[in-house]
């Protein structure tokens, strides 16, 4: 039934959209909740560095104020540090302003003083080491640098043995071979301790950042404060050594930090391999979170190790899915409300529609419905009714007068295809019937023009002439109306052969046409060569090359150029007559090749005979050969005729 059908094809579309809507909807909210945490994680890598940068500010800063007390200015210039009161007046202030080390080197680079307990001195720092290079030519900074387990003990037995870390393998982890960590991420100042523009030394200090709780710790209390999910801390902070977490506040299932577990390998192979930041989706430890890593470089631009934060992506993930169910919730409601809606409306428009298929049924068969009542139909559906009944009205008066119209139209088509018929035939048989009698007059007028039968007189002569320009004419009308003749009846069919353009055809057409152009002065440029062999039928084609060499001739300039070219198009030969004249006018270019077309001269200084067959015929034949032509022209400058014809291919 009709309403069935309605009611179905309304309730794919709604369940199609809701579907569709519930696709986007579900792509959209994953998208867009995941994509702004992960904004947000970008934004927080930012308040990572600031606090990370503030420390070593903090560093550089503390630096410069030691090394400008005057204690210290004073035992630089005696070179004493031996002396207790200035060791420890250094140690307060390392202890106070928590730094981990704090030493003093000479200008010889060799430590002179330390303020951690063994507080060893006498050894030297490298030469390679920039930082001392720098700092004794006057310059103060900080970095993170990474000490060796000798530099730790160096510094404080105590700053190697919270550096050292095993290194635990987790899911999805970057593998090495190294089963421990003893090095120690440092982020190191130095500063020179100077008078004027001597440098009598350099102070330098540091932080271990191994186990550094208290700076992650920092970093994740001012960014995420104490945002929690399911009793799991929802940002997160780390430090890396390399690939090594050395100080985290991401935490094991058993509650411990997850020191001394690896970065995953997509995130190491990007950060620490690929020299670039990571920002995304990356495996943690046990868990999946929004992720931003940073590389961290020493003071040679080396990466040594990895700024990371994050936010677990569970919390994520449970906001689009809530989200989501209730626009589910809703979207479900709005289909069920939609079908309903589709119900009614089905069968509201079936009732009218049903009664218009019975009555064009009825129109079908020829029988003249009885008009249909309109009742409660939508105002839309009432309009098609009344036009409709009217449209049955008119039909049926107007098919009366339609068969009578096709009676006597019938009769006027049998009458006028007799006619043509009998046109054509007369056509061909009276043009087939003139060229024996025009070929004898042509010989005749070949012999007196020649004066094989006596001498002529200079009247005679001019009167031969223009009877020979006249029969030539006369020849060239009856050719073009047989051919305009097999051209109607259908029988215009090539006979193909192998043909040799130059030799079998064109050598011989403008010997023909010698006269003609040494006549107008015109320059003729033949660039045909011998190798041209097409597959065609050679009357036919000559006829082609005579009417465009013939047309160029005619209308093209006087002491102008006329040039027949060839180029090879795939299984084809694109031939160009091209000649420079006057050109077609564009209003002209559309007709050129319709039957009795033609052109005349545009300074009227000429009026060229011809029977407005010979494009006509020339399209017909190519085409016959299954080739195209085509004629472009410039007006005032020149015309070019384009056609192609089938290459000729040897049988294997």
């Amino acid at each position: 039934m009709l309403k069935a059908k309605l009611f179905k094809g309304f309730a794919i579309l709604v369940i199609i959209f809701g579907v569709l809507s519930a696709f986007f909807a579900i792509r959209m909210i994953e998208t867009r909740v995941v994509a702004e945490a992960q904004r947000r994680v970008q934004f927080d890598m930012s308040s990572a560095w600031f606090v990370y940068n503030s420390k070593l500010q903090e560093i550089q800063t503390i630096l410069k104020l030691a090394a400008s007390k005057t204690a210290v200015l004073e035992t630089a210039e005696k070179q004493d540090w031996t002396r207790q009161d200035i060791r420890n007046r250094l140690e307060v202030i390392r202890i106070n302003l928590k730094l981990d080390f704090l030493g003093v080197i000479s200008p010889e680079r060799q430590v002179v003083l330390r303020t951690t307990p063994p507080y060893k001195t006498g050894d030297y720092r490298p030469i390679s080491e920039t930082f001392v290079t720098d700092a004794l030519q006057g310059k103060a900074f900080t970095t993170t640098v990474l000490f060796n387990k000798e530099d730790l003990v160096n510094e404080s037995e105590a700053l190697a043995e919270r550096a050292f870390v095993v290194i635990e393998q987790t899911p999805r982890s970057m593998l090495t071979q190294k089963i421990a960590e003893d090095r120690g991420m440092v982020m190191l100042g130095a500063a020179p301790i100077q008078k004027g523009n001597q440098v009598l030394g350099v102070i330098y200090g540091g932080v271990l950042l191994n186990r550094n709780h208290a700076l992650v710790d920092h970093m994740k209390d001012i960014i995420y404060k104490k945002e929690m999910y399911e009793s799991t801390p929802v940002g997160t902070a780390t430090i890396f050594l390399h690939g090594t977490r050395i100080a985290t506040t991401v935490n094991l299932p058993n509650g411990n930090r997850a020191l001394g577990t690896r970065v995953s390998k997509e995130v190491g192979d990007r950060v620490l391999e690929g020299n670039g930041a990571w920002f995304g989706r990356a495996f943690v430890v046990n868990d999946w979170y929004l992720t931003a890593y940073d590389p961290i470089y020493n003071y040679q631009g080396e990466i040594i190790g990895m700024l990371y934060v994050g936010l677990l992506e569970k919390p994520f993930q449970a906001l689009g899915q809530t989200i989501l169910m209730r626009y589910i919730w809703l979207l479900g409601i709005g289909l069920i409300l939609s079908l309903i809606l589709s119900f009614w409306l089905a069968d509201r428009l079936a009732r009218p529609i049903l009664r218009l298929e019975e009555a064009t049924n009825q129109m079908r068969q020829g029988i003249n419905p009885v008009p249909i009542p309109i009742d409660k139909a939508s105002q839309e559906t009432q309009n098609l009714i009344i036009a409709f009944n009217e449209m049955a009205q008119a039909l049926a008066e107007r098919e009366a007068h339609l068969k009578e119209a096709n009676e006597k139209l019938a009769q006027a088509n049998e009458t006028l295809t007799a006619t043509n018929r009998s046109y054509m035939e007369t056509l061909g048989f009276v043009s087939h019937e003139l060229k024996t009698p025009v070929a004898t007059i042509m010989n005749y007028v070949f012999l007196l023009k020649e004066e094989k039968i006596g001498p002529l007189t200079e009247k005679q002569q001019k009167a031969i002439k223009n009877i020979d320009n006249n029969v030539k004419h006369l020849v060239e009308m009856i050719r073009h109306y047989l051919n305009l003749s097999r051209i109607e009846n259908g029988v215009l069919q090539p006979v193909k052969t192998k043909v040799s353009l130059l030799t079998d055809i064109l050598n011989s057409i403008l010997e023909t046409f010698e006269p003609d152009l040494l006549a107008r002065k015109m320059i003729l440029e033949n660039l045909i060569q011998e190798e041209v062999v097409i597959f065609c039928d050679l009357n036919m084609t000559r006829e082609v090359f005579e009417n465009l060499i013939s047309n160029a001739i005619k209308y093209g300039r006087e002491q102008g150029k006329l040039r027949i070219s060839s180029r090879n198009v795939q299984d084809f030969v694109e031939f160009s007559v091209a000649n420079e004249g006057d050109g077609i006018p564009p209003d002209k270019i559309n007709t050129i090749f319709q039957k009795f077309s033609r052109l005349e001269d545009q300074q009227a200084t000429r009026r060229q005979k011809g029977t407005g067959l010979g494009l006509f015929i020339t399209k017909h034949i190519v085409e016959a050969h299954g080739g195209t032509i085509q004629v472009t022209s410039e007006p005032n400058q020149w015309t070019e005729f384009r056609f192609t014809l089938p290459c000729y291919k040897e049988k294997n």
